[in-house]
């Protein structure tokens, strides 16, 4: 039952399972996009004053993800990444680490008092991915550690240079 769940949450409800559609290697796109329904709500709770609720997921997302990754990664076994290369430690389908940072990447909003909007929360996602694809270091680093908290903070990494770039941006804009 541990297993089933740790892939439960490591997948994000299944969402790094979904097989590509149109390009290969999507899971970490599959499993922000699936994040963003809990981060518009948490905004919408955020925008009426009430944050203690985004903190607390934010951390629980945290703590989560540091308790179903390995675990995951076990039931899941080795899997094969869309570059071919089979790997038994920061699989592709493993994307709580997404919900994580689209969650850091999504507080910005919350400092600037901005009310959830789908072009927020579309820039805020589109911002994350190109973070999380390109790695800035430290995110490099991060992502080549062997351990859960190289698979959680290369996407903290990511998600702070994201909000920073959705800060500056929604302030010019």
């Amino acid at each position: 039952m541990k297993n089933r769940l740790a892939v439960l949450l490591g997948t994000w409800f299944y969402s790094g399972l979904i097989p590509p559609v149109v390009l290969t290697g999507m899971a970490g796109t599959y499993g922000s996009l699936f994040s963003v329904p809990l981060c518009y709500v948490l905004l919408v709770v955020a925008s009426q004053g009430v944050v203690v609720p985004y903190y607390l997921t934010v951390g629980t997302i945290f703590l989560l993800g540091l308790w179903s990754v390995p675990r995951a990664e076990f039931a899941l076994g080795p899997r094969t990444d869309w570059r071919g290369k089979t790997k038994v430690r920061d699989q592709n389908q493993i994307v709580i680490d997404e919900m994580f940072g689209m969650l850091v990447t999504c507080y910005p909003l919350i400092l600037m008092g901005v009310r959830p909007h789908w072009l927020n929360l579309g820039l805020a996602f589109a911002l994350f991915r190109l973070f999380d694809i390109v790695k800035v270091p430290p995110a490099r680093f991060f992502d080549n550690m062997k351990n859960v908290f190289g698979v959680m903070l290369d996407d903290l990494v990511a998600a702070v240079y994201a909000g920073a770039v959705l800060y500056l941006v929604l302030m010019l804009f």
